[in-house]
């Protein structure tokens, strides 16, 4: 075929072949395809010991709490606790939202009651998540409420979907000693620990010593609603 073009019809096809190539993908030219960034939350921890029938609270910071109030029980039984966190200077529960069921055992039951005692419930790590502000709580509140009150078949299936982008924190408390009585069901005393993974954001307590880790899965990367 060469034979039969001029030099400089050559010459042209072989600049066009160059030009190309030059724009065919090569690995040197593709760009490397970034790393996810891996969110960094603050945990801090803390120990405490509380009473058969006493209350216990201690605070985490950024206005909140942690708040064991004893479960209802028959007069004189002490069966356990709820597992609360609470402002400040309100008895708002800014994790009832974010841990279903709600009419029913969750990891917020700390207590004797359906169907399971309270020596069950101390045998293993309570995870609880829950809001930073009351902003969120309120929006989380408010789609509970549209999840049971809805005539919508499916209102419970979108308030689930929705549960994840609303968890920004998580506390898991874990029992270490305990005394119980009437076959596990009353509570006589109980210590345990408290690990909490909040976002970067949250300052902790003064009290409190928290060190960078990663933000868990279960803690939502949707944290427009923090502050």
């Amino acid at each position: 075929m060469l034979d039969s073009l001029t030099v400089g019809e050559a010459m042209r096809f072989f600049v066009i072949g160059l030009i190309i190539v030059s724009f065919l993908p090569s690995k040197q030219q593709q760009k490397p395809t970034p790393a996810t960034a891996t969110r960094t939350c603050h945990e801090f921890s803390s120990e405490g010991r509380v009473n058969g029938g006493a209350e216990y609270s201690h605070e985490l910071g950024g206005g909140l709490s942690i708040q064991l109030s004893p479960s209802l029980a028959p007069k004189n039984e002490n069966w356990g606790w709820i597992i609360q966190i609470r402002p400040l200077d309100s008895a708002d529960d800014y994790a009832f939202p974010v841990n279903p069921p709600f009419h029913s055992e969750n990891s917020q039951w700390l207590s004797t009651g359906y169907g399971e005692t309270l020596e069950h419930q101390l045998e293993y790590e309570h995870e609880v998540f829950f809001v930073l502000n009351r902003r969120e709580y309120e929006h989380a509140a408010k789609l509970v409420e549209e999840a049971m009150s809805s005539a919508d078949s499916e209102a419970a299936g979108k308030f689930i979907s929705a549960l994840p982008s609303l968890r920004l924190a998580v506390l898991r408390l874990k029992p270490i000693k305990y005394e119980t009585a009437d076959g596990g069901k009353t509570a006589k005393w109980m210590t345990f620990r408290v690990v909490v993974i909040a976002p970067a954001e949250f300052q902790p307590a003064p009290s409190l010593n928290a060190k960078d880790t990663a933000c868990p899965s279960e803690i939502s990367a949707n944290s427009r609603l923090v502050g």
